[in-house]
Order: structure tokens, then sequence, then C-alpha cells
């Protein structure tokens, strides 16, 4: 994908694996020249020392995506684009299967505060089993499949 097909600006985007917030750059910015040219480096694997080929690709987004990634990112300092600071706590997520008493009172989105569950175990005649989940959300009951994700809010936390 090339910035050229976009009809506005775009700007490239950078996130590392384990990090929390990315970073915008614009397209032409000196300290991702090697994503935006595609640039393949060889690379040595620590688990296994076997050489690999990393390629390095730019991932370009334009301002209506870039609101919409669902995670917190900042301009760069080196490029400065004009993009603001998104700063918004990102969801944590459970599956209803691993509800606990410490999700007691939290707001979930979409759903409201969870008052109560209950995780409801059956072994079929067949030998199969089956488990729903009753969940209520501001006195209205819902019975989830244990797969379902839900999302809180995490709490403002400093460290």
């Amino acid at each position: 994908m090339s910035e050229t097909q976009y009809e506005e600006p775009v700007y490239v985007v950078s996130k590392r694996r384990r990090a929390s917030e990315a970073v915008v750059h614009m397209p032409d910015c000196e300290k991702i020249h090697h994503q935006v040219e595609q640039d393949v480096r060889p690379e040595v694997h620590r688990e296994t020392r076997v050489p690999a080929y990393i390629r390095f690709v730019a991932n370009y987004m334009t301002l209506t995506e870039l609101r919409n990634i669902g995670f917190r990112y900042h301009p760069c300092g080196y490029c400065q684009p004009p993009v603001p600071t998104v700063d918004g706590s990102i969801p944590i997520s459970v599956k209803a299967r691993n509800l606990n008493v410490t999700h007691l009172g939290k707001e979930f989105i979409g759903w409201g505060v969870l008052e109560s569950f209950s995780i409801t175990g059956r072994l079929n005649d067949d030998g199969s089993r089956t488990v729903t989940v009753d969940v209520s959300f501001g006195g209205v009951h819902y019975r989830f499949d244990p797969e379902t994700q839900l999302e809180y809010l995490r709490p403002n936390q400093r460290r």
C-alpha cells in the first residue's frame, strides 16, 4: 500500500508489539525511512540462532483512520506531524468465562455496571459439556457464550 492511494494526507504509524502507544510520523521522516523504503535486513533469532530476513513496511493511515485505531498515539518529536496526542485509556478485555468477583461493580462498555454473574456447567447425556454465563448489568439479565469478549475501562493509574 502506498501513500498515493489516499485523497487526504497520510501518516506513517509505528507501533512496537509490546508497546501500548504508537508514534505517528510524516512519510518523509528520517527516523522511519527504512519502513517507507521497505528495507530488508538480516536478523538472527535469539532462540534458534538461525538467520532470517525482516522486511520493514510502513503502515500508512489517514487522520480519520488514526482516530479509529483503538490505541494511544503521539506525534513524532523529530518530524512533528500535525496530529493530536491521544491519551485515551485502552479497555481491558475479558472472556465471559473468566469473570470473577473483582469484576463486580466495574462498568463494561456497552453493557453497564456488572451487578452479578453466574457460570453454570452441565454435562449432557451424550457426554459433552455445556457452559453458560448469566450476567446482570443494571438489572437486565443476559446469557453469554463463555468465549464472548467483554471490555471495561482501565482505571486511571499513574506509575
